[in-house]
C-alpha cells in the first residue's frame, strides 16, 4: 500500500512497459515479492524488496478505446470534506474522480462533470471492510457512466458529452491523507461479475486490471508518498508471530513437564 498525503504527497502509476516521460526516479512495484529487513540504529523496519525487471521500449501514443474501468481501495479519515481520487490519462483524455463526503465527481477533459452517488444495496454478501473499495465503469459506446462503492452502487447516468478514452496506460494520484492499494485498470466496462469479485477480494473469482495491474506497475513518486505492507499483510505477520510464540511455550511446557 503507499500512504499519501494533500501535502504534496501523491504517486503516479503505469504500465511498466510504457514510455512514460518523467523528471522523477521511478521504481517497479510487484506484488508479492520477497521482503527484507533494514536494521537502521535503535529500529528495525520491514521493506519490500522490488523485483528485477526488463523495459522494453514501447511506443507513447495508443490507439483510442471505448471504454474505460477503474478498481481502488483507499483508506482515509476524511476530514478534508472534498479531496481528489485520481486522473485517469492526465496528458490526453483526462477522467478525474473527486470524492464530496457520500458523492463522487466524475470530470471529462478538466469541463463537465457528473455526481454519482451509490446509494442502491446491490450485494448484501459484501462485508464492511477496512477498506473503502470503489469502482468506476464508463462505457463511451453508451455514454454511460457507474459508480459502485463496497456493496452499493449509483444509478446509471448519461455523460453530457461524448468521452473516447486515449488508452494512455497512466493514472495520477494528487495525494489525500490517507492509504491506497490495489489499483486496476481495464480497457473495457467491467459486467458486474468482475466488480463483485474485485470487492469481494477474489473470494469468489479472481481479477487483474487489463491495462494497469497491481501485481505488475511502476510508480512515480511525487514527494512525501510512502510504499509499505498493507494492513493485511502485517496481520498475517503478526498472526504468525503469535502462532510461533503460543508453540514455544507448549513445547517449553511440555519440556518441563519431563523433568520433573
Amino acid at each position: 500500500m503507499f500512504t499519501l498525503s494533500r501535502n504534496y504527497g501523491g504517486v503516479i502509476f503505469y504500465h511498466p512497459n510504457y514510455h512514460f516521460q518523467t523528471p522523477y526516479p521511478t521504481r517497479s512495484y510487484k506484488v508479492g515479492s520477497p521482503n527484507t529487513t533494514t536494521k537502521h540504529p535503535n529500529t528495525t523496519t520491514t521493506t519490500t524488496k522490488p523485483p528485477k525487471t526488463t523495459t522494453t521500449k514501447a511506443t507513447t501514443t495508443q490507439s483510442p478505446t471505448r471504454s474505460v474501468s477503474v478498481c481502488l481501495r483507499y483508506m482515509t479519515d476524511a476530514v478534508q470534506p472534498t479531496f481528489p481520487l485520481f486522473t485517469l490519462s492526465p496528458d490526453t483524455s483526462s477522467l478525474s474522480l473527486q470524492r464530496s463526503f457520500d458523492t463522487f465527481m466524475l470530470s471529462c477533459y478538466d469541463s463537465f462533470s457528473v455526481d454519482l452517488q451509490p446509494i442502491v444495496h446491490l450485494w448484501p454478501d459484501i462485508k464492511q471492510d477496512i477498506w473503502t473499495s470503489v469502482c468506476l465503469t464508463v462505457d463511451t459506446s453508451k455514454s454511460v457512466v457507474q459508480m459502485f462503492s463496497g456493496g452499493y452502487m449509483s444509478p446509471r447516468k448519461v455523460m453530457p458529452y461524448q468521452y473516447v478514452w486515449s488508452g494512455e496506460p497512466v493514472i495520477s494520484f494528487p495525494g489525500f491523507d490517507g492509504q491506497l492499494t490495489d489499483v486496476q485498470v481495464w480497457d473495457y466496462p467491467l459486467r458486474y461479475k468482475d466488480i463483485f469479485y474485485y470487492m469481494s477480494r477474489s473470494y469468489y473469482g479472481s481479477y487483474s486490471g487489463s491495462v494497469i495491474s497491481w501485481s505488475y506497475i511502476r510508480y512515480d513518486n511525487r514527494g512525501r508518498a510512502v510504499l509499505e505492507d498493507n494492513f493485511d499483510m502485517r496481520a498475517k505477520v503478526e498472526q504468525e508471530s503469535r502462532r510461533k510464540e503460543k508453540k514455544m511455550r507448549f513445547f517449553s511446557v511440555e519440556e518441563n513437564k519431563l523433568l520433573l
